[in-house]
């Protein structure tokens, strides 16, 4: 066992985490000046193969290994860029997900490539002695001399003292080896200074200014004094605040963190997607001021970095971030908020698949900190751990000032086609109520959960369909671009003109998407102010604020779009939401659909009727029959919790089972199915208490140039599928696999 190293005498090798898929740390000695300065939690530059990567320290020792160790190249961090706390964090994530411990490290840190690591020049105390004895000297002329004298105003970088002074490099090899000045690695961030620097992420000044604090009502004082008592105990405790669309959950987050700094410590709130950042961020800097700090991929690597080391400080003691924000390199913490807490944003879909709303209960423990996982619709494991007594259930079951949840109708599409003998996007019902609040001066809400204008491209003489040539599946036709695309891999190509198959001219574009929305709605409702808001709308963070906050202003009267629209917003003025097809999620391979479809419904219906006016949901359906649309309908999620946990109870899934999924995969099909077979033959039979269904092709077996054969674990035991899937591992690297044929996915939430 690799122990630290304690005493004087300095370490003489280090292990560390690589940024590779392999489940082992790498032994690298430590030259002499190094031997005090590394300790564990620092990033170091070390040669890995081929390449020079920024690895983590985990843990420093003087045992020689068996075998001819490299040296480390570089320190990137003079302090530990991680404590001993997010250490333990990320050996945790690493095996209970089965993820290689150097892919977990790296996605705790901001991006190495946003630093580079300047030799800078400094004096030693000798040095400084020296300079002031030459401070009159008249040898202008000695290199010696005028770098001592330059330095003695500040250190400086090498490159500049190079491009100064001439024959600079043999005179600061001289004053290094007289003791006289000591060069070494500092970081430095790429990119001009930015707002970032400061804290002014979110919105404008002007548009955080600190608003009139509000009232709590009972439900949420009840709730604010369950988690202010938690806090002033500083025992960890977890809480499940269910509370219905517009009932003040925010509020409720924003004294439990001014709770939280009075008693001496930090927080960090979570929230499942960029789009909610700025929102949210807006009413927090209005809060705390430049005591809040933003963590999400949509900044540069420098913003990042930068908020990252404000957070690390200690300059800060607020951090609100999406997934990756719950390794904030935040001290003393005392409390973790996972806001919307049922959203699989939170599920990381690449190496390494961790969950960050379970990591930030994990962590919460760790720090002896209180979690608070709050959601109008909760995931079924989060409700089940409220029955299992891990969670403490909070309650906020109406909307603040009393106003009443909005009124949903549900439309029987299948009636309006025999009452109408017409196939219209919008219903009576929906199209009446649209006009109706334009003529009122109101606001309105369209959701279609797909993006696009037609799902795909049909040949309508011989059947064919046009699909990706990295993926198994139909390409969408995109009308404004004139272009098909592939939402998995982002693949393009123009619509044929005729069938590649057949020759036919008979190309028929079949489905709906959210552009086809907006296309009739202009048709539809001419006067009309309309937005659309989606992926392929707002690509970037400005395009999505300067589409919300147009909206906000009233310069639209109609907002259409994806689920982007359907969380998080609280518009005064919308008075109508409208789904055009509740139904498009139903149809999904994956046991979480019925799930997935009310807790978007009771989303989206919750941004109607926030303000002064009543709000109105029309539901468009082919099957209103269906319990998750019924139960969305009438916003009970009791009564779906009820009944979808039977169904979840009998088939054995979680949050009654444990459940993992397996990927092996390749460029060529053949070789994907051999390599399955042969993990499966290794496997068979599997431990006592594990069933494994598989190998199968997986829904999309082709994905981004690779075909893909799946395995699913279920079992009562999380100790016996960890110890499956970590003999699934060992078996792949005994057999010289290729590092990513093997995929490995704890708590899946796609099964596609």
């Amino acid at each position: 066992m690799v122990r630290e190293s304690g005493g004087e005498e300095p370490p003489l090798y280090c292990e560390a985490a690589m940024p590779a898929p392999l489940d082992k740390t790498f032994t690298y000695s430590l030259p002499e000046p190094l031997r005090r300065r590394v300790r564990p939690g620092c990033r170091i530059v070390a040669p890995f193969g081929g390449r020079r990567p920024a690895g983590v320290v985990l843990a420093t020792h003087s045992v020689k290994p068996d075998y001819d160790t490299r040296a480390v190249l570089r320190l990137l961090d003079e302090e530990p860029a991680l404590t001993p706390e997010l250490i333990a964090l990320g050996r945790w994530a690493a095996d209970y997900y089965c993820a290689p411990i150097g892919e977990v490290f790296k996605a705790m840190l901001p991006p190495a490539g946003e630093i580079r690591a300047a030799k800078v020049v400094s004096l030693t105390p000798a040095g400084a002695g020296a300079a002031a004895r030459f401070l009159h000297a008249d040898e202008a002329d000695d290199p010696h001399v005028l770098i001592l004298r330059a330095l003695e105003r500040r250190p400086l970088t090498l490159p500049y003292l190079k491009r100064k002074y001439q024959k600079a490099e043999a005179a600061l090899r001289s004053l290094e080896k007289r003791g006289l000045v000591k060069i070494e690695a500092q970081i430095k961030e790429h990119g001009p200074r930015t707002a970032v620097e400061t804290g002014a992420l979110a919105a404008p000044r002007a548009q955080t200014a600190a608003p009139p604090r509000i009232l709590l009502n009972g439900a949420q004082q009840a709730a604010f004094e369950a988690v202010a008592e938690s806090l002033r105990a500083g025992r960890f405790r977890s809480f499940l605040l269910h509370g219905v669309t517009g009932s003040g959950k925010t509020e409720v987050y924003l004294r439990a963190i001014e709770e939280c700094l009075a008693l001496g410590r930090s927080a960090l709130l979570l929230v499942p997607e960029i789009a909610l950042t700025p929102g949210v961020a807006a009413q927090f800097f209005a809060r705390f001021g430049d005591n809040a700090a933003i963590l999400h991929s949509a900044f540069t690597d420098a913003q990042r970095a930068k908020q990252w080391r404000r957070i690390r400080s200690g300059r800060v003691r607020v951090a609100i971030g999406t997934r990756s924000g719950v390794f904030a390199p935040l001290s003393e913490l005392g409390l973790v908020i996972v806001d919307e807490e049922h959203e699989s944003g939170y599920k990381q879909e690449e190496a390494p698949r961790y969950h960050g709303r379970d990591i930030a209960v994990v962590r919460a423990r760790a720090a002896g900190a209180t979690a608070v996982l709050g959601s109008a619709t909760p995931s079924l494991e989060s409700r089940r751990n409220v029955d299992a007594g891990k969670y403490a259930l909070l309650r906020l079951p109406e909307r603040i000032h009393s106003r009443p949840l909005p009124a949903v109708t549900v439309v029987d599409m299948r009636r309006e086609f025999v009452e109408t003998r017409q196939s219209k996007l919008f219903s009576r019902t929906l199209a009446n109520a649209v006009e109706e609040r334009l003529q009122a001066g109101e606001q309105a809400m369209i959701l279609l959960n797909r993006r696009g204008f037609s799902v795909y491209a049909l040949c309508r003489s011989c059947g064919y369909r046009v699909e990706c040539e990295n993926c198994s599946v139909t390409l969408t036709f995109h009308k404004r671009e004139q272009r098909l695309l592939c939402h998995y891999c982002g693949f393009a190509a123009p619509p044929p003109k005729t069938c590649p198959i057949c020759q036919s001219e008979y190309i028929h574009f079949q489905g709906s998407g959210s552009e086809k929305v907006e296309e009739q709605l202009r048709s539809d409702f001419p006067r009309a102010r309309i937005a659309r808001l989606d992926r392929d709308a707002a690509r970037g963070r400005g395009q999505y604020e300067a589409i919300l906050n147009g909206f906000r202003e009233r310069l639209y009267d109609l907002l259409v779009g994806t689920q982007m629209i359907a969380k998080g917003h609280d518009i005064p003025n919308v008075t109508l939401v409208g789904v055009v097809n509740t139904d498009i999620g139903l149809g999904v391979p994956d046991f979480r659909a019925a799930e997935r479809t009310f807790q978007l419904l009771t989303q989206v219906a919750g941004r109607s009727g926030r303000g002064d006016k009543p709000g109105q949901v029309i539901l468009q359906t082919m099957h209103p029959e269906h319990y998750a649309v019924e139960l969305a309908a009438r916003q009970d999620y009791d009564a779906f919790y009820k009944r979808e946990s039977s169904f979840r109870k009998n088939l054995r899934y979680p949050p009654f089972a444990v459940l993992a999924a397996m990927i092996v995969r390749s460029r060529k099909p053949e070789e994907a199915l051999a390599l399955s077979g042969k993990l499966a033959r290794h496997l068979s039979p599997p431990l006592a208490g594990v069933r494994m269904m598989g190998p199968a092709a997986a829904p999309v077996v082709k994905l981004r140039t690779e075909y893909r054969y799946q395995f699913l674990l279920k079992s009562g035991s999380r100790k016996s599928i960890a110890a499956v899937l970590k003999q699934a591992r060992k078996f792949a690297l005994a057999q010289s696999w290729p590092q990513t044929a093997l995929v490995i996915d704890v708590d899946p939430m796609s099964l596609l």
